[in-house]
């Protein structure tokens, strides 16, 4: 197809890209496929950062097994409860082997994802909303339409396991297909989890899974094209996630950070695992004892690195608060009720990022 000349425009000064005007909705994808001299930072994607992020140490997060929570030993379920309960308390982020999903599996979502991100400006435009609620959206940058310093991404996002299939793309031919049996095995991964937190919280098993209901589950696929000024920008601000349980994979392009004591840490990926975070609605239903971890995602000069977040968490009309049972006399509620809708439009449409959503319904 041929380049509009209205999308773009640059100095002749050896293409140094000082000056260079663009059409940002279309997407950081289009922007370097498009600009191949492109070798210094647009200004409106540089970021005022204390320090460059790709300067963050490696830490190591916790590794769970989950084989002990099925192979029929009861010790061996009560210690991996432990284990990811303590996960939950210390880090809010673990990693996750012996799953039970099939390595195949995920390499067929990551590869149908960057297949959807190779389509046309024009196919994925299908898709583009403003509406933070939309149940299928193409975007880039950060989530809300409110101006804000752009960021390094292009994503595309639409719910899960729900009815919803009949608006997922038609285009890449199989990604229905792929994309349906990928979120369902992460569904049931993700109520095994929730199951055994639910025992470490002092719940029912099926407190967490119970009170979901239909639930909400919702793909995310993130897409960070190679930049020439990496240390810059970032792909994604920090945020915390809104759901219970996000579950994460990739491509093997490491650029995952975690704020761990105050401090950005960088966590490195490993083939054939998830990692797992608590989001804002599991901290509100612990009442505070598991806390949701800010986290954000770097971007690389040489590569470019696709990310596929699936969050869960329960029925959009839900009210979310802390869980009864862990409410007392001793220990008051820390969050106010509010709608789990309310919740995410709360936390999609501010250009605040951070845990700003979860401090307005804190009670002190």
């Amino acid at each position: 197809m041929a380049e509009n000349p209205n999308d773009q425009t640059e100095n002749d000064d050896n293409n140094n890209n000082n000056a260079i005007t663009f059409d940002y909705k279309k997407g950081v994808k289009h922007l370097v496929d498009t600009s191949p001299h492109m070798n210094k930072l647009p200004s409106q994607y540089i970021l005022k950062l204390p320090k460059s992020p790709l300067s963050a140490p490696l830490a190591d997060v916790p590794v769970i097994d989950l084989h002990g929570l099925n192979n029929g030993h009861p010790e061996s379920r009560v210690s991996a409860v432990k284990a990811i309960s303590s996960a939950c308390e210390s880090w809010g982020f673990f990693r996750i082997i012996n799953h039970g999903i099939k390595m195949s599996v995920m390499e067929e979502m990551v590869k149908v994802a960057e297949e959807f991100f190779e389509l046309s400006w024009d196919e994925k435009m299908k898709y583009e909303s403003e509406d933070v609620m939309s149940r299928v959206r193409y975007g880039t940058s950060l989530n809300t339409s409110k101006k804000h310093s752009l960021h390094w991404r292009d994503y595309f996002r639409h719910y899960g396991h729900q009815n919803t299939l009949h608006l997922w793309p038609l285009n890449p031919p199989n990604y229905r297909n792929v994309a349906k049996e990928y979120l369902e095995e992460v569904w049931k991964l993700a109520m095994r989890i929730g199951g055994a937190i639910s025992e470490g919280l002092g719940l029912d098993q099926n407190y967490m899974e119970e009170s979901f209901g239909e639930g909400l589950q919702i793909l995310v696929a993130n897409y960070y094209p190679k930049c020439p000024q990496p240390e810059k920008t970032l792909g994604l601000a920090a945020h915390s996630d809104h759901g219970a349980l996000t579950i994460l994979m990739q491509n093997g392009v490491n650029g995952l950070q975690i704020k761990h004591n105050q401090d950005w840490v960088s966590v490195h990926h490993v083939p054939g695992t998830f990692l797992v975070n608590v989001g804002d609605c599991l901290e509100i239903l612990s009442n505070g004892k598991y806390k949701s971890v800010e986290h954000r995602a770097t971007v690389d000069a040489q590569r470019t690195r696709i990310s596929i977040a699936v969050g869960h968490g329960p029925a959009l009309s839900s009210t979310i608060g802390p869980a009864s049972q862990l409410v007392d006399q001793n220990d008051e509620a820390h969050y106010r009720p509010i709608t789990y809708k309310d919740y995410i439009e709360l936390q999609q449409s501010s250009t605040i990022r951070g845990k700003s959503a979860l401090q307005a319904v804190a009670t002190k």
